[in-house]
């Protein structure tokens, strides 16, 4: 009796020993493990999970894994700058999708998309065209399906159109991808690189009155999303005051001028570059309506903000020079941004720092005249701030 029980355990024991064997590997939970190291850029971790996955979605027949498992390989791939091989792992993923779920699915349909932006990114026009163009017609035959990818493909192909010098086309596609967002999802900032490229387009093209109801959607759009001083307006702010100047609509157009400089100092810093080319900008605009005083105002405001960004980068340049040892050549730099300086009637506190080192450069070569003839300047600097804001020193007092 005993050895019957004995011989009983034995058999259950075997047996389980046997399920567990015969049982499948878990894909789902590599992928997930592989997610997670993708997400803490684990690369080497997350590819041996993903083709863990892989394989154990080949041998369950599990389409819906493999397609997955292989896009996220690609992208894995993608971002350890292997394209060749994320360019292998999207198309195998692609033959996936084709041979599981059909030439006509949706799901082929997304792994073409993933294609065409690779190939884009990688200056592949002409195959980023192709796989779009099967993406669009797939999801375009698919009436009553969500439309928001027909939309984004649609606006793909109209940038790659663009680029290739097809206009036509390109706002044909862009047309019909804005309807596309209307449709699928209303109000969805998704829609704004369709918008904002047609309405280029139409601005480039001088046909300003197609341009501004776009570019009106698109100011309000980034409002909403992004907030009233966002970065992300500055695009589409810049582009409905070139509008409203071409419709000579003024009013319009100088109040958008205005916020553009606005979001440029408050995004960027008062003396960006941008500052100074949006007051370019501005002085244009005035002159054109005769407003010279205020023309003249902006025109220098940019001036003021080249010449600082100017004499800040040739004393960077005068500092290298005393580095290297080269007196000479640093006096002459020092020099020239003097005579710059007083040309572009630089203020005196960014004239002050090329100043100081300028006149330290000419005690160290003895040439003592010219030193004091600098520092002469730059205590007459420091005594007109003083002025400004009332509080003169005493006589006597050395420069600080």
């Amino acid at each position: 009796m005993e050895l019957r029980v004995a011989l009983l355990s034995l058999t259950a024991f075997a047996l389980a020993a046997s399920a567990i064997a015969d049982d499948p590997p878990n894909g789902r939970a590599d992928l997930d493990k592989g997610r997670q190291a993708y997400s803490q850029q684990q690369y080497a971790e997350a590819l041996t999970r993903f083709d863990a996955a892989e394989q154990a979605a080949r041998t369950g027949g599990d389409v819906a894994l493999l397609v997955e498992c292989l896009r996220l390989r690609a992208a894995v791939q993608r971002d350890s700058a292997d394209t060749v091989h994320a360019d292998q792992s999207l198309q195998q993923a692609a033959d996936a999708a084709a041979n599981g779920y059909g030439e006509s699915s949706r799901e082929l349909a997304a792994v073409l998309e993933e294609i065409a932006t690779g190939a884009r990114a990688q200056g592949h026009a002409e195959a980023a065209l192709a796989a779009i163009a099967k993406a669009i017609k797939i999801r375009d035959a698919q009436a009553g399906a969500a439309r928001a990818g027909l939309a984004r493909d649609l606006t793909l192909a109209a940038v790659l159109d663009r680029q290739a010098g097809q206009e036509e086309p390109a706002m044909e596609l862009l047309k019909h991808a804005i309807q596309e967002w209307s449709l699928a999802e209303p109000g969805d900032p998704q829609c704004l690189p369709a918008i904002e490229a047609l309405a280029g387009i139409y601005r480039d093209r001088s046909q300003y009155a197609d341009a501004e109801p776009l570019l009106q959607r698109a100011v309000r759009m980034r409002e909403a999303s992004d907030g009233s001083d966002a970065a992300e307006l500055i695009p589409s702010v810049d582009s409905f005051a070139y509008v409203e100047f071409g419709l000579k609509k003024y009013p319009e157009a100088e109040a958008a001028y205005k916020r553009l400089l606005g979001l440029w100092e408050k995004n960027a810093g008062a003396d960006h570059p941008m500052a100074a080319l949006t007051l370019d900008k501005m002085a244009e605009f005035y002159a054109f309506q005769h407003r010279y005083e205020e023309a003249e105002n902006a025109a220098t405001a940019a001036l003021a903000l080249r010449a600082k960004a100017y004499i800040a980068s040739l004393n960077q340049t005068g500092r290298v020079l005393l580095m290297e040892a080269k007196m000479d050549d640093a006096a002459d730099l020092y020099s020239r941004t003097v005579r710059i300086g007083d040309l572009a009637q630089t203020p005196d506190d960014v004239m002050d720092p090329p100043l100081r080192i300028y006149a330290d450069i000419l005690r160290r070569m003895k040439r003592d005249d010219d030193a004091a003839a600098v520092e002469k300047r730059i205590k007459e600097a420091l005594l007109r701030k003083a002025d400004r804001e009332g509080r003169r020193p005493a006589p006597g007092t050395p420069p600080q």
